[in-house]
């Protein structure tokens, strides 16, 4: 007797799967576990029939082994035993019940060609059975091959969507059906995805209800759906199909209810859909089935598979007979399948249909190769974006159904031009249909109304969809290009931010334009979008403008919405009416070409939450997928519950016996929690065990995607993610309840993108590239490409949400990680990582001057590298490759540049040691938290004791000045953020946006409010004059009011800006006002007559902040276009604009004696000038986010400076002014004109427009230059000849001075230090001047007769000169007049004087003096050669295609530097021919040098940035950014220890000493 255990409730839908496999018993894997159990039940005589046999092969094996050795006996028989499916079962396969197993991979013949696909199976070795593989033959069959001619079906796409109509009998054909749509479409789909396209079949399996069998029209009904698919697939086997009696033709005389007329009765209906198929020529595949298998079907189901009499069989074979001669028509005759048995429901159904299958995919997809053989439309990412919005936006629109009302009052709304409301929000309870609501009325207006021009934006439908910045962007480039505006869009925030109201303004002109933005909640919180600043208010709106919105009531964006003086218009979603859910519930089912009957439909409707529209769309999608129609009454009923939450579990419910519990867990949590969706690569990488080479194959992935996709969004059909929150919220609580459970899910996110970014485990993060087998970079195409940035972008955030603060430092702690996320173009989120993160793990409360988060040991560090990455982000996205040179510019202290040091010193990659770099410790000195938003100002009270701010929080907190701890948080009265605060003695003033201005006194109250009668919109700056009595305001309303602060009454009403104010400021004398708005304009105000004296335009940007020197001598004017105007009161001329901000300069503040002003900006930096030469004497960094606020300490001799920002937090610096001066001032205080180095004396000499020359002492000993002397010439050009006795000097005035005994003139003339030079003002006495011949033949008439004469006629001309290196005493001088001399002072007589062009600029000899190169002042250059001693000709005369800027030589080469930034490279030998060109400069160069050897050249830019260059394989070898721009000097030279080194200098006067590490040119000591 046979003993089988045969499985039950007690086993998981899994483990039942797998039994099957074991007995090779067909399911599909949509069956739900009661389906399986039915399977099994049904098929217990053949499993019972196959152990019987086993057995009797397991004795007779014994027998015929009787003579054997019993040890090889007992093997055999373990041996065969291990094989069964029976002690498989009762041994080792009990453990798919109890434990996972690994088992052997076998490769199965995939029903799909040209996918190979992998499947576990625990029996894979010698088991064999003829009862249930019978030896399926494909010997029988038969294909007709047609050739695929293309048709252009692309007109016939719905978007992307491509329908595929199923005809075939309906009893017999269940099989075939689910194997279509269960797996080979949903393989089929993700294959198409290249083409960009998604294959839908429509299946009408129980589309017509009882009803419409007998009635009119139900036939056509099928008509209809064939002619929205170009392609038709048949499937017949031997029934011929139900034959109505007649033809119920309609009444609507149309094209179909003509063709049935014609049709002569007897025609099944899948004969008549197959005919007319026919009769419009699409794309038809037909297969027919073999029917041999028919004899193994039990009795009771054979009726079910045969047809039905004579005259049915006779008019099969006339069909199949059509389909075979039709030319569209490829067919498969004779595909073999098996009886499969009966499944749940009662009905009969085939299986190993892998012949079927494979023949449709292939020839499916032959068509769509034919048809596509491109991807629909290759867009770039702009119009991949735009292209996301129209997907979402069309499927919405398609959804929308009733509500007449609401599109009512909407267009009222949009149309009535008398209204000040320019803003409205549509808001309703989730589920309500707000997205479809304005997406139908989207399409309405741009379809109904040409007059208007419709733009709409749904935040969550694409991954960049949700910042506030790219939705400025989106809009303003489509206005732009739509309605060639012309106008530059930029990428900046707060650029786009103030232009984009403009951008409106002028597209209106042409046409009224509604902007529609959906969801505003789910936008990221980046740039503090939900404050809404960045939307335009309706004062900024013409009557052609509108704008259209959707969020929840009381969320954020709600809030601050209606803080704004003019309310927007609010529309209410109501629950919908009853024939409103049936019109919704009707139409979505009629999309899958379903119908439900009325009594089932009111049951429908009557569901509690069949008020919304996102639950009457999840019910549909589950009867969409209900596939029993005479079980269908019930299903309504009981199977779909009341609530969307339920209904969305009951589908999680249905999925996991579907697919398996395990599986769908993990794909809804890895989906859920993943932060924009997941790709289809992703989540198939996430879903793969570690253990496992392959993942998952397309017969479990395939079906998986389709199962899920329902409840995905449809607007990027790249990105798997959820189409509402709540499905979201739903998720989260069935599966990850506690954040413990989270965590788990956030680690496989975090491993897994950890994986991608760094594939070689070694930290090299080139996840970037893609890497061969043996580590090898491989170079991928632009798509693949950016589908790798995404691990960089993920990896810190999934971090940080499980909580791994260690490796989140290590992380942001490592240069390589820095570089590679900088060189792929995510400079941006790597500063939002760097503030997300540390926002997250920083207590709110004060430890002494730095935060420690909870098992965060390094936060420390990465504050120090925050800084760093976010001053130095500029610099590093141009040239990535310098992320650790720049962190190696840091103090030597610091762990930037301890960290960077060590991994130059791993790499050996050539890299600049910046030698006389400063070594200032950390300028911060306290820091303030506790603010819970962005900081808006912050001051000390005039004695320093307290110190006030205020914040985004609506609070304002008074702190102590001496120790900096915590007072007081005032009450919040203010119902909005406060802008602005200022101190009046003991009290403060206030203001807002919400237009109040509030007197207080120290303690936190109100004295006074002066609101009332005062601004009608938010209020951004405020000033109290000197004597204390008078207040000034400044407002967006476009005016400003001068307020009589005792009376508390309004004096003035200034009103004479066009735009919006900014800021104001009041004159210390009482006398002046001024006010500044956001188009750059200056009105200067008498504050006694309130008129205005002058105005001034200071750019086209935004003026940010104004104040007036303690003497109010000056004039500061902080401005968004990144410079602080400064301007004298007296003539009200511009004395001084400071540079030195990247980004917008924010605020500017005198300091309380008024020798420094101190200014902030957006690039996060805080700068000081002296006001003496307004030049700039010390930069801070260490804020994470915008400065807004900066002030001065009212104690000049304290020199603190505090500081307020976006990242929450209140800075105290020492700004060391006036400490250690060398650290400081490493050079001149004007810009540098001229160097030399004298390497036998080891000094370097310096020309500067601070009318000095120094002479630097040590210079290669020192690491700082040290000042050995000074001279006090205005020279722009010197040079220290070879004998070292012989200095010749080029002074302002163009003439040549020529000193004799170079250390005698500095005994008798030289300064010892900085105080000395600045106090003799003692003008040098020249002894020698040099007479140079530079007239031209038409100044000969006019003899120059007296020295006097002689030296100003040379002081117009001489423009620069060169010496030769060989020391021969030859001198190159170019002059204005074109002309050039070479003048030899030792022999003091000229050696060549010919004019060349018509103006000279420059000369310069090459390093053996043999060779001559001179530039004009556009793009002409001439080359001498010297062919005897002192003996020149001219051997080229050409030119480029620009003006040259400057040119260097090299023993090999010649460079010139063009005016695009550009620099070519011309050969010396054979005959001065063109070479390459460096590109790499956006603006002039003019600084150039070759390295001695000439394998380097070295370029500085005036876009501060100098690079060096590998001349033969022209690669940037490294990159030293300069504060400022730099000058035209620059040195190599080899010192001491044969190591190269090189010289330059900026126009802020310093000078860099620059050592270069691990280069390739090698020197000796003597060089």
């Amino acid at each position: 007797m046979v003993k089988v255990e045969f499985p039950g409730e007690e086993l998981t839908k899994y483990e039942i799967q797998k039994w099957l496999k074991s007995y090779k018993i067909s399911y599909t894997p949509f069956m739900k576990k009661e389906e399986l159990l039915e399977v099994v039940k049904s098929n217990k005589k053949m499993v019972i029939q196959i152990e019987k046999e086993k057995k009797k092969q397991l004795k007779l094996q014994s027998t015929e082994n009787n003579d054997s050795n019993s040890l090889l006996s007992s093997s055999l028989s373990s041996s065969s035993s291990s094989s069964s499916p029976s002690s498989s079962f009762t041994s080792s396969y009990s453990s798919p019940f109890k434990s996972k197993i690994n088992t052997g991979s076998k490769s199965l013949s995939s029903p799909f060609k040209k996918i190979d696909l992998k499947k576990k199976d625990s029996n894979n070795n010698n088991f064999t059975n003829n009862t249930t593989d019978q030896n399926l033959n494909d010997s029988n069959i038969i294909k007709h091959e047609k050739i695929i001619k293309k048709q252009n079906i692309e007109n016939k796409l719905n978007g992307t969507i491509l329908y595929v109509f199923l005809s075939s009998t309906f009893k017999d054909m269940s099989g075939e059906r689910d194997h279509l749509i269960k797996v080979t479409f949903p393989a089929l789909n993700v294959k198409a995805k290249e083409k960009n396209l998604t294959i839908v079949p429509i299946d009408l399996r129980w589309g017509l209800t009882k009803d419409e069998t007998t009635v009119q029209g139900q036939i056509e009904l099928c008509l209809k759906q064939i002619d929205k698919c170009p392609i038709m697939i048949t499937m017949l086997g031997s029934r011929f199909g139900w034959v109505p009696t007649e033809y119920k033709v309609s009444d609507n005389n149309d094209q179909y209810s003509q063709w049935l007329s014609s049709m002569p009765l007897g025609h099944s209906i899948t004969s008549l859909e197959v005919q007319y198929s026919l009769l419009t020529s699409k794309h038809c595949v037909a297969a027919f089935r073999d029917s041999s298998f028919q004899s193994s079907v039990p009795m009771i189901h054979q009726q079910s598979f045969q047809v039905e009499n004579k005259e049915s069989e006779t008019l099969l074979a006339d069909l199949k007979s059509k389909l075979i001669e039709n030319d569209h028509c490829n067919v498969i005759e004779n595909y073999p399948c098996k009886y499969g048995g009966v499944d749940k429901e009662g009905k009969v159904f085939v299986n190993n249909l892998e012949s079927f299958g494979d023949y449709i995919f292939n020839k499916l997809w032959s068509i769509i190769e034919v048809e596509f053989p491109t991807p629909i439309k290759p867009l770039n990412s702009f119009e991949q974006e735009l292209q996301f919005h129209k997907n979402y936006f069309d499927t919405k629109s398609s959804d929308y159904y009733g509500r007449e009302n609401i599109q009512k009052k909407l267009k009222e709304f949009v149309t009535d031009k008398q209204s000040n409301d320019k803003i409205g929000i549509v808001y309703g309870e989730p589920g309500s249909g707000k997205s479809s609501t304005l997406a139908y009325f989207s399409k309405d207006i741009s379809i109904g109304y040409s007059s208007w021009k419709v733009l709409y934006h749904f935040v969550g439908c694409s991954i960049d969809s949700t910042q506030s910045t790219n939705i400025l962007y989106k809009f303003s480039c489509e206005l732009n290009e739509q309605f060639n505006l012309k106008m530059d869009i930029s990428d900046n925030h707060e650029k786009l931010r103030i232009d984009f109201p403009e951008i409106l303004k002028k597209a209106s002109r042409v046409r009224n334009i509604l902007l529609v933005i959906d969801d505003l909640d789910e936008m990221s919180t980046s740039n503090q979008a939900h404050q809404m600043d960045w939307l335009p208010d309706s004062t900024e709106l013409n009557d052609k403008c509108k704008i259209l919105l959707s969020c929840y009531h009381g969320k954020d964006c709600w809030e601050y919405l209606h803080l704004r003086s003019n309310i927007p218009f609010t529309l209410s979603l109501p629950p919908l009416e009853i024939y409103e859910k049936n019109l919704i519930a009707t139409k979505t089912l009629e999309k899958y070409s379903k119908k439900l009957e009325p009594k089932l439909l009111d049951r429908f409707i009557s569901k509690t939450h069949a008020k919304f529209p996102l639950f009457i769309k999840l019910a549909c999608e589950e009867l969409r997928v209900f596939g029993s129609f005479e079980k269908l009454n019930q299903f309504v009923t009981k199977g779909i519950p009341d609530t969307i939450d339920q209904l969305i579990l009951n589908m999680i419910t249905r999925l996991e016996e579907d697919m398996g519990k395990d599986l769908i867990k993990k794909t809804l949590c890895f989906i859920a929690l993943s932060r924009f969706g997941l790709s289809e690569e992703e989540l198939l990488g996430l879903l793969k065990e570690k253990k496992q080479q392959h993942t998952l194959p397309f017969n479990v992935w395939a079906p998986l995607l389709n199962s899920i996709s329902p409840l995905l969004r449809g607007g990027d059909h790249n990105t798997i993610t959820f189409f509402h929150n709540t499905i979201v919220k739903v998720i989260i609580g069935k599966y990850l309840p506690t954040e413990k459970n989270q965590i788990v899910i956030q680690n496989y996110l975090a491993d897994y993108y950890l994986s991608l970014a760094d594939p070689l485990n070694n930290k090299s993060w080139l996840g970037y590239n893609s890497i061969g087998s043996g580590g090898d970079i491989i170079n991928s195409n632009n798509n693949s490409s950016q589908l790798k940035l995404k691990p960089f972008e993920e990896l810190p955030y999934h971090l940080m949400k499980s909580k791994r603060w260690d490796l989140l430092s290590n992380l942001f702690m490592d240069l390589r990680f820095i570089e590679a996320k900088i060189k792929i173009g995510l400079s941006k989120d790597l500063v939002e990582n760097y503030i997300g993160s540390l926002q997250e793990i920083q207590s709110p409360s004060l430890s002494g001057e730095r935060w420690v988060g909870n098992n965060f040991s390094s936060v420390n560090s990465v504050e120090d590298f925050c800084a760093f990455v976010q001053y130095q982000v500029h610099n590093l996205k141009r040239f990535p490759m310098i992320t650790c040179q720049q962190a190696n510019n840091l103090p030597d202290g610091s762990v930037c540049n301890q960290l960077s040091q060590k991994l130059l010193d791993q790499t050996k990659k050539p890299y600049f040691k910046w030698i006389n770099k400063l070594q200032l410790s950390d300028y911060v000195i306290g820091t303030l938290a506790g603010h819970e938003d962005f900081i808006r100002c912050v001051l000390y009270r005039d004695d320093g004791k307290l110190i006030a701010s205020c914040s985004d929080d609506k609070t304002i907190r008074i702190w102590s000045g001496e120790t900096s701890s915590l007072i007081r948080v005032f009450p919040k009265v203010h119902n909005d953020k406060i802008t602005c605060l200022i101190w009046r003695g003991n009290h403060l003033i206030s203001v807002g946006r919400d237009k109040k201005i509030l007197m207080w006194d120290e303690y936190g109250k109100v004295l006074a409010d002066f609101t009332d009668g005062g601004h009608s919109n938010a209020v951004w700056g405020c000033c109290v004059s000197g004597d204390g009595k008078r207040l000034i305001t400044a407002s967006w309303d476009q005016t400003a009011i001068v307020w009589d602060i005792e009376k508390k009454s309004k004096l003035f009403h200034l009103k004479k800006h066009t735009n919006k104010l900014s800021t104001c400021a009041y004159s210390h004398n009482n006398k002046l006002i001024a006010t500044g708005c956001w188009n750059g304009e200056l009105i200067i105000w008498d504050s006694k007559t309130a008129q205005p004296i002058k105005t001034i335009k200071i750019s086209d940007s935004t003026i940010l902040f104004l104040q007036f020197s303690p003497d109010d001598q000056f004039l500061s004017v902080s401005s968004v276009d990144t410079f602080t105007h400064v301007f004298n009161t007296s003539t009200w001329t511009k004395v001084a604009q400071l540079e030195g901000h990247i980004e917008a300069v924010i605020s500017s503040r005198f300091s309380y004696d008024g020798k420094y002003l101190v200014s902030c900006s957006d690039d996060k930096t805080i700068r000081v000038f002296e006001t003496k030469d307004w030049l700039q004497v010390s930069l801070m960094t260490g804020h994470s986010g915008r400065v807004i606020s900066c002030a001065f300490h009212p104690n000049s001799e304290k020199l603190r400076i505090i500081t307020g920002a976006t990242d929450k937090f209140i800075k105290i610096w020492d700004p060391k002014l006036g400490q250690n001066n060398n650290q400081v001032h490493q050079g001149h205080r004007k810009a540098v004109s001229y160097l030399q180095y004298i390497k036998s004396q080891d000094i370097l000499v310096s020309a500067s427009e601070d009318k000095s020359i120094r002479i630097w002492n040590h210079f290669t000993k020192n690491d700082l230059l040290s000042l050995k002397m000074a001279l006090n010439i205005h020279s722009p050009q010197f040079e220290l000849l070879a004998d070292e006795k012989t200095f010749i000097i080029l002074l302002s005035d163009g003439r040549v001075a020529v000193i004799r005994d170079f250390q005698q003139f500095l005994d008798e003339n030289g300064l010892p230090d900085e105080a000395s030079i600045s106090t003799n003002t003692t003008p040098i006495v020249f002894k020698e001047y040099l007479q140079l011949n530079l007239k031209n033949p038409e100044n000969i008439n006019n003899p120059i007769t007296t020295p006097v004469e002689k030296n100003q006629q040379q002081s117009e001309m001489i423009t620069h000169f060169s010496v030769n290196p060989t020391g021969n005493g030859d001198i190159a001088f170019t002059s204005k007049t074109g002309r050039l001399v070479v003048y030899n002072i030792y022999k003091k007589y000229e050696v060549f004087n010919e004019r060349l062009c018509g103006s000279l600029n420059e000369c310069k000899f090459n390093s053996t003096g043999d060779l001559l190169l001179t530039r004009d002042l556009k793009s002409y250059y001439n080359i001498l050669r010297m062919n005897a001693p002192s003996k020149y000709s001219v051997v080229l005369r050409s030119n480029t295609t620009q003006t040259i800027t400057s040119l260097a030589w090299s023993k090999d080469h010649f460079a010139l530097c063009l005016a695009s930034g550009d620099i070519e490279l011309y050969n010396i030998k054979p005959n001065f021919n063109y070479w390459k060109t460096l590109k790499s400069h956006v603006f002039q160069v003019h600084g150039l040098s070759f390295s001695p050897n000439g394998k380097y050249l070295f370029s500085a830019s005036y876009e501060k940035h100098s690079i060096l260059w590998d001349i033969e394989s022209s690669a940037i070898v490294v990159a030293f950014p300069l504060g400022s721009i730099s000058t035209s000097n620059i040195l190599f030279n080899v010192d001491n220890y044969g190591q190269l080194s090189s010289i330059l200098s900026d126009y802020t006067g310093k000078i860099h000493h620059l050592k270069l590490l691990y280069n390739q040119e090698l020197y000796d000591k003597d060089y």
